[in-house]
């Protein structure tokens, strides 16, 4: 039993190692579905181990300077019908930030890339541009030119395609105008916010002055019915001392009694 628990321990183990990629330090890794909903979609990851298992894979990208010699020489035809063969070595990296647009433009890794897809543009650029030169010429410093015409045509259609910048570029716009309606949206409530705490608050301050004054007569009203003595004292502090000079029938004359 124990020896089978150890089998059984060996092999998810094994199992374990087998389904775990590592991306090591100077590289970036994509992690691509090979089922599902999203398949093929790429998620860019660091370094470090990451679990594969039966459903995605790691394609890593090498960020530091690369070489790659190509065994085999390059042919290609001059304009007077001579074949020259070439042995030509590049070196390359690829742009962190440009891993997951890579990866778009051709759905493999770095090393299949640079063995197919980099190495048929450079036969077809040189067979295209010897096509123009005479072998004399290229003989006589005209080597040089090639190469240079042959790299600066490479890293043009190396880059991205069109298309696929449009994409980018469109999902990027697509991103910035959401952010923009969501702060728009934001401040729009914040400033509703303001403004009904705004009126929150001068109702709330004349709902208090209003209690204040109505308690106040209140207060005022109950203290001159229970001291009617009051209003006499007001009066002889308000009269100066004259008479009516009319009289109408029926009315008595204001005098104040002392007892």
């Amino acid at each position: 039993m124990k020896k089978l628990i150890f089998a059984a321990l060996m092999a998810v183990a094994v199992l374990c190692v087998a389904g775990c990629d590592r991306v090591e330090p100077g590289n970036v890794g994509i992690k691509v579905n090979k089922l599902g909903d999203d398949k093929g979609v790429g998620e860019v990851v660091g370094v470090g181990r990451y679990w594969t298992g039966w459903n995605t894979e790691i394609y890593i990208f090498p960020t530091f300077k690369q070489m790659k010699t190509y065994e085999d020489a390059f042919n290609f035809q001059m304009s007077d019908g001579t074949t020259i063969g070439y042995h030509i070595g590049v070196a390359y990296r690829v742009d962190p930030t440009k891993v997951t647009t890579v990866f778009q433009t051709y759905r493999k890794g770095v090393d299949d890339i640079t063995d197919t897809d980099l190495r048929q543009k450079i036969a077809d650029s040189l067979n295209r541009l010897a096509s123009r030169m005479s072998t004399d010429k290229f003989i006589d410093g005209g080597k040089a030119d090639l190469l240079t015409a042959a790299l600066s045509e490479i890293q043009q259609e190396m880059g991205p395609p069109p298309t696929v910048i449009a994409s980018i570029n469109a999902k990027v716009t697509a991103n910035q105008k959401t952010l923009q309606r969501e702060q728009e949206v934001k401040q729009r409530e914040a400033e509703a916010n303001m403004l009904r705490a705004e009126a929150d608050g001068q109702a709330d301050a004349k709902m208090k002055l209003a209690r204040a004054e109505a308690e106040s007569i209140k207060i005022r009203g109950d203290a001159l019915r229970q001291n009617p003595e009051v209003m006499q004292l007001e009066a002889i502090n308000k009269w100066n001392g004259t008479l009516p000079q009319y009289m109408t029938s029926g009315t008595s004359t204001p005098f104040i009694q002392v007892k």
